[in-house]
């Protein structure tokens, strides 16, 4: 029977000033803006530019939209957003918008720029599904969170009438105490070249030059890391190849640029990112998270299931260690491992808890329902989660 889990979220404090909506559009103007543009200045709480934020977003959509499109019950709302920030805040500067995410739904806008200001383009009907033309609703609400280490995350929300077309705020972030500001030159590298990438449509542009532009910044990413390694600072080059696991590129056959890449995690380039994250710092969350099955030795010809006994019990250390930090996709791989080995009941339990905990990835009724219906071919009683 696994080891009830235990909650250690760290409530953490924020300093948040109210955002502004103001309209641009006259009486004459469209009945609805499409596109909402704008800015947001973050800053310390002395009023200084915190350069090249981590921003995280998301948006509520009305229920009668969601079920007309592909929206998933999973989808995030603002309320939603906050509690992801808090949770899995920590790996910020890894995920990225293309690559693993937490919770799959989660939008993640281009960075702040080295002035501390993140542009706002919210284009309603690219958000609600290519070829839908849903008017946006009256009011609309979506919001953004900020993350920067040696900050506490902060945020920010809208709500506004359909047909403002601008937003404007300022957020400030309040120091962390426990955590330092970073400083090292790799470290202000590595934040560069992320905001650099953080611009999807940038990096989708195949020409020659852009194709320069991946290398040079493919390239940097690697200066940054061997930098940390000598000055032996293995956890921050561990972060860095990490986030090298996702990284655009362009196709070159013959020469000539023949399509675009992004985000392949199994890709030689990527494989060997993550390789090399391990053996620098293999207690690294996202590290961890990633490569736990390495840690097990299995017998020859090992079956499934043999395989599962030998991964569980670290996959339990794992989420004992870390509680809610853990992504919720390996609460769910814990459930359909017990399940695997035919302990229905836990499994259940397992997953009606993990959906309390984190409600917002995938679909759980679905696992519970697969779930139940392996119990009834299996004839296995439905007992009471404990």
């Amino acid at each position: 029977m696994a080891q009830k889990r235990r909650t250690i979220v760290k409530r953490i404090g924020l300093l948040c000033v109210a955002a502004i909506g103001f309209t641009t559009t006259t009486p004459e103007a469209a009945s609805w803006a499409p596109v909402i543009e704008g800015k947001i200045r973050v800053e310390d709480e002395a009023g200084g530019p915190i350069a090249y934020v981590t921003v995280w977003s998301a948006m509520e959509q009305p229920a009668e939209h969601t079920r007309a499109t592909v929206w998933p019950a999973a989808h995030l709302g603002v309320a939603d957003l906050w509690r992801v920030t808090q949770r899995y805040g920590a790996l910020h500067d890894i995920i990225s918008s293309f690559g693993d995410k937490p919770v799959p739904y989660l939008g993640i806008p281009p960075m702040g720029n080295a002035e501390g200001t993140m542009d706002v383009h919210l284009d309603y009907q690219n958000e609600t599904g290519k070829g839908n033309s849903f008017a946006r609703p009256d009011p609309l609400t979506f919001g953004y969170t900020f993350l920067k280490r040696g900050y506490l995350p902060g945020r920010v929300a809208f709500t506004i009438d359909r047909k403002t077309n601008h937003v404007e705020a300022t957020v400030k972030l309040v120091r962390n105490s426990s955590e330092t500001v970073e400083s090292p030159s790799y470290l202000q590298a590595f934040d560069r070249v992320r905001y650099q990438l953080s611009y999807d449509q940038k990096n989708k542009v195949q020409t020659s030059e852009n194709e320069r532009r991946l290398v040079l910044l493919r390239d940097q990413l690697e200066q940054a890391a061997q930098q940390a390694v000598a000055a032996g600072d293995k956890g921050a080059a561990a972060r860095i190849y990490s986030r090298m696991r996702y990284l655009p590129s362009l196709n070159i056959i013959n020469g000539q640029i023949a399509g675009y890449n992004q985000a392949d995690p199994t890709s030689a380039q990527a494989r060997h990112a993550l390789d090399l994250a391990y053996q620098l710092d293999p207690e690294n969350l996202y590290v961890w998270m990633h490569t736990y099955g390495r840690q097990a030795a299995f017998p020859p010809n090992a079956s499934r299931e043999d395989r599962v006994r030998v991964n569980l019990p670290l996959l339990e250390k794992m989420i004992a260690a870390n509680g809610e930090k853990i992504w919720p996709l390996y609460y769910s791989v814990r459930a359909s491992s017990y399940a695997s080995l035919g302990d229905y009941t836990t499994a259940r339990r397992l997953y009606l808890e993990a959906k309390k905990m984190e409600p917002k990835y995938d679909d759980w009724d679905s696992a519970i329902e697969d779930l139940k219906l392996k119990m009834k071919i299996s004839g296995a009683a439905a007992s009471p989660p404990r």
